[in-house]
């Protein structure tokens, strides 16, 4: 029998530690000490599945023992059963109390203690499947689905914990410069690339410290008791320094890193004001040139100083048509991150839903010929040709994301009928064979239609 579960048994009585050892030696790993001490020690080196303790015992009793064990954070989960021939409530309170798990009464009957040594060790089983689901669960709920950094709502959370606390901060805005650019002229598989990337930069440089992505090519890296304003200037210096060389790289010399940053409390105690206040010193990075980091100070000028000229007031609405337009000629489908496409999913739902339409939504899924994952070095050029296909197919007022490592998922406003969307899938998976030339990449196709009237 493969015995992979540890059972540390603890009882000044070598009589008893034999019957132990001789119920749960068949299905165990049986270990055997004979006080707490020796147990505490014990622990040191190994940690069981579970501990068997007497409760009479010289010197250090049972519950002394525990109470030794919960105090230390590395054995505070390990299930205790007590080995006790009392049987009175008071000390089965106490025992509760402290966190066992269960009782055996002695004499040992090995039918019995077998019994109650599975059912605690699947209870812990289950417990810690529990556990790690939520902690998955929770991490899901928490991270930036592309880069897997702590999102908005996270990040606030725990920032403005820590300040309510009342700690000394750094809070820094990352900023990549002329992001835009980079998607316009490179694509936005690159984009995300680029993003991906200072992602991970981030957390190389500041493994310690909180990084988190607001949205776009916004980023945030909130320090707690940072050092001297030299010691942190020299930090950021050399981490943009090496992201800068990495981007030149990535982005032909596109792009590069503007900095703004505000410390708590002297510039604000709240998540809102420090944003403010590192905001305003990163628009005096990006008005004096970008690629570059400056401290928030009181005589920095305010973003809303040009706008309030009346000159500026009177070009306002001119000036931000412009900046709201499209620029060049953009082919194919509207491409843009989840939570955009999300953003403009719920808009498109509501303007079919008033008008009683319906309209298409398609998944787009990479596979191999036996509907298995693809391995990652065959996935990551595959959805590279799966994106110029949906570009090259589909129509300026479709909208798609990446959906997961191996998907796509297309919205069709302009296929209000289902015929049209079958239309739109066959003329995407024909693009797709005629550019795939790995016969071991397969692209499947879901279609459904939002239907409108009975959802409003």
């Amino acid at each position: 029998m493969d015995k992979t579960k540890t059972i540390l048994v603890v009882d000044d009585s070598k009589t008893n530690l034999t019957l132990a050892k001789q119920a749960l030696d068949e299905y165990y790993q049986v270990n055997l000490v004979t006080s707490g001490q020796m147990a505490l020690r014990f622990l040191e080196k190994r940690l069981p599945d579970l501990i068997l303790l007497d409760i009479n015992m010289p010197e250090m009793d049972g519950l002394e023992t525990l109470r030794q064990i919960r105090m230390i954070h590395e054995y505070k989960d390990i299930p205790v059963i007590f080995l006790t021939a009392k049987t009175d409530p008071e000390t089965e309170v106490e025992c509760l109390k402290l966190g066992a798990a269960d009782f055996i009464g002695k004499p040992f009957v090995p039918q019995v203690m077998r019994s109650r040594v599975a059912r605690t060790l699947e209870l812990e089983e289950f417990r810690r499947l529990a556990e790690k689901r939520a902690k998955r669960f929770e991490s899901i709920a928490s991270k930036d689905p592309m880069t897997g950094l702590w999102n908005r709502s996270y990040l606030t959370q725990k920032i403005e914990l820590a300040l309510a606390q009342g700690t000394t901060a750094a809070y820094m805005i990352v900023d990549v410069d002329h992001f835009k650019s980079v998607n316009d002229k490179l694509g936005h598989i690159v984009g995300d690339q680029v993003l991906n990337r200072l992602a991970h930069m981030m957390i190389e440089f500041f493994p310690d410290d909180s990084v988190g992505r607001l949205g776009g090519d916004e980023f945030v890296i909130f320090i707690e008791n940072p050092p001297t304003i030299d010691e942190l200037s020299e930090r950021i210096r050399v981490f943009q320094t090496a992201v800068n060389e990495d981007l030149k790289e990535a982005t032909n010399g596109i792009a590069t890193l503007s900095i703004g940053v505000a410390l708590a409390p002297q510039d604000g105690n709240t998540m809102d004001s420090l944003y403010d206040k590192a905001d305003r010193a990163l628009y005096v990075v990006k008005k004096e040139g970008r690629n570059n980091f400056r401290f928030y100070d009181s005589t920095l000028p305010s973003k809303q100083a040009k706008l309030d000229r009346p000159e500026a007031i009177e070009l306002n609405i001119r000036t931000l048509m412009q900046q709201l337009k499209e620029p060049g000629t953009i082919r194919g489908a509207f491409w843009q991150d989840y939570e955009p496409f999300l953003a403009i999913f719920r808009f498109i739902e509501r303007m079919m839903a008033r008008s009683e339409q319906t309209f298409c939504v398609m998944l787009a899924t990479l596979l191999d010929p036996e509907g298995n994952q693809l391995d990652p070095k065959v996935l990551e050029p595959a959805m590279d040709v799966l994106f110029t296909a949906i570009q090259d197919t589909l129509r300026k007022g479709d909208v798609f994301t990446k959906f997961s490592g191996a998907q796509y998922i297309i919205m069709l406003p302009s296929a209000k009928v289902e015929s049209g969307a079958k239309i739109a899938a066959e003329r995407l998976q024909r693009r797709f064979d005629s550019i795939n030339f790995d016969p071991d990449v397969v692209l499947k196709l879901d279609l459904t239609m939002m239907d409108m009237v009975e959802r409003a």
